[in-house]
């Protein structure tokens, strides 16, 4: 019985860290004003997407390399 209360509460106490944490109990507008006051021109900010990439070509010297496998260990002998 003590152990599902000290669950339960453990619980509980899980929860209203989370809630706290994300804001909920509080103001959640402007969390940072003095950053956004500190921002320089934020309207000329513009994100772009990249193209998809494509893999660069291989290299002839990496390509040489990996192509020959390299040789297994021998075994030590006695």
């Amino acid at each position: 019985m003590v152990l599902r209360l000290l669950i339960a509460a453990l619980v509980v106490a899980n929860i209203g860290y989370w809630l706290w944490s994300r804001g909920a109990s509080t103001e959640s507008a402007d969390r940072e004003p003095q950053r956004l006051s500190q921002q320089i021109r934020p309207q000329l900010l513009e994100l772009r997407r990249t193209p998809s990439a494509t893999p660069p070509p291989a290299s002839p010297a990496s390509a040489a390399g990996s192509a020959t496998p390299a040789p297994a260990p021998s075994a030590p002998t006695p």
